[in-house]
């Protein structure tokens, strides 16, 4: 999907060096149905950091739990290289919903849950195509974001 940002336009243009950087991490391929596709592998420690701050903010705002040890794993990959299965998995649409892992009464969660603002299925949708996260607390928390449609992360911590 092309996007223009003026912001990031300047920053470009001002820095030959993190032009080269990002030019560095970009990689071709060809898909199975035979589409040529660009992906870019980013600097993944730093990104790591931005995801894991994000989570760490919506498991807090969410469902009011400090997550101050580390988690037992950081995921993040573009959507398009996931199968139908892992797809389904990561969207939720497979989860058989209980009323065990609902949050606690008066949460911020909880009255989303209750009211259906701003969700689209178990998913909080901050703009729409833009951000949308998801956070469940059932065997651990789990915080799931999507980027853009494109790139999708997954924070797991276990209590």
């Amino acid at each position: 999907m092309a996007q223009c940002n003026a912001s990031a336009a300047r920053a470009l243009a001002s820095s030959p060096a993190l032009r080269a950087q990002i030019e560095r991490s970009r990689t071709d391929y060809i898909t199975e149905a035979g589409k040529s596709r660009i992906v870019w592998k980013p600097d993944m420690a730093r990104f790591e950091r931005v995801v894991l701050k994000n989570a760490g903010g919506h498991a807090y705002f969410e469902y009011g739990e400090p997550m101050l040890e580390p988690p037992v794993h950081v995921r993040i990959w573009p959507l398009e290289i996931m199968t139908a299965v892992e797809r389904r998995e990561f969207e939720g649409l497979s989860h058989v919903p209980s009323l065990a892992p609902w949050p606690e009464v008066g949460g911020r969660m909880m009255t989303r849950l209750a009211s259906g603002e701003d969700m689209s299925d178990s998913w909080v949708v901050v703009q729409e195509g833009t951000y949308r996260y998801a956070v469940e607390q059932e065997s651990g928390l789990r915080v799931r974001s999507v980027l853009s449609e494109y790139l999708g992360t997954e924070v797991l911590w276990k209590h």
